[in-house]
């Protein structure tokens, strides 16, 4: 989990790269590929320490996430080839998925946020006020 918190994180640092040095629309098929095929490296490695395979279900539940991911990823890449401010495409984007899994959980799951989570919130949308300056 750690792993994919890292790796989700970076993707968005990575596009906030990429859109400082104008090369949004360049570098679309590499970045996604160094991106996504970093993560699945990995996550080999985790399971090469532990011994084991992955069962239907994780792989299920794994690529499920990384479709998602990877059509998020898309819609910022686009968003920014054409033209859109980062300061108006990330919080949007980022922000907008942190509140939609917020209140998910907390309407579907009953779910409430200790000291910690709202720390963690407050740090997340630290960095989206970071991502957000223009370079």
């Amino acid at each position: 989990m750690l792993v994919a918190f890292i790796a989700n994180g970076l993707g968005a640092f990575g596009l906030r790269v990429l859109a400082g040095l104008g090369v949004a629309g360049k570098y679309n098929l590499q970045y996604l590929c160094a991106l996504y095929g970093g993560g699945a490296v990995l996550a080999c490695i985790a399971y090469l320490i532990h011994n084991r395979r992955p069962e239907r279900r994780e792989l299920v539940v794994t690529a499920g996430m990384a479709l998602a991911s990877i059509f998020g990823q898309l819609g910022m890449m686009m968003a920014l080839e054409k033209g859109l401010p980062g300061f108006v495409v990330f919080p949007v984007c980022i922000g907008g998925g942190m509140l939609l899994v917020l209140l998910a959980a907390a309407v579907f799951f009953g779910e409430r946020l200790s000291i910690y989570g709202y720390l963690g919130v407050g740090v997340g949308f630290a960095s989206l006020i970071l991502l957000a300056f223009p370079k």
